[in-house]
């Protein structure tokens, strides 16, 4: 057999590979029979959209009631002065608004429990008292 007609092979090949590949990684994972076992592939939950206002040291509304594996959308609005909108844990969150300025942002509650949200600015001490909750169900 010829150079050409091997490399014609050898290249044959690697583009059928090439498509079967791009084929496979199409199809959605019901159609490939990939089940995954528990809240893994079973529960996504459903998007929860929630308007949270920081006035004079508090959060309004103060707790935030979810489902595990809920898609939360958050949208925080900092009324009288800066204020911040953060969660330590597993979750990581800290956005901070302006006065009169709205930051909106997404997560995953893909933790259950509850944890507690506050404002993490000390441009005034009675920041530190500012508290709400995220419960995570």
């Amino acid at each position: 057999m010829s150079i050409r007609a091997r490399q014609s092979v050898v290249f044959a090949t690697l583009a059928a590979s090439v498509l079967l590949l791009v084929s496979v990684a199409a199809q959605p994972l019901e159609k490939l029979g990939a089940g995954l076992s528990g809240a893994e592939g079973q529960d996504q939950g459903q998007v929860r959209e929630f308007t949270v206002t920081g006035d004079h040291y508090a959060f309004s509304p103060a707790t935030i009631a979810v489902n595990r594996n809920d898609l939360i959308k958050v949208t925080f609005t900092a009324r009288d002065m800066a204020h911040s909108f953060t969660i330590d844990g597993p979750y990581r969150i800290s956005k901070r608004a302006n006065a009169g300025q709205s930051v909106t942002f997404e997560f995953r509650a893909d933790q259950a429990g509850n944890f507690t949200i506050y404002c993490a600015l000390s441009q005034d001490p009675k920041c530190s008292d500012m508290k709400g909750a995220l419960q995570v169900r």
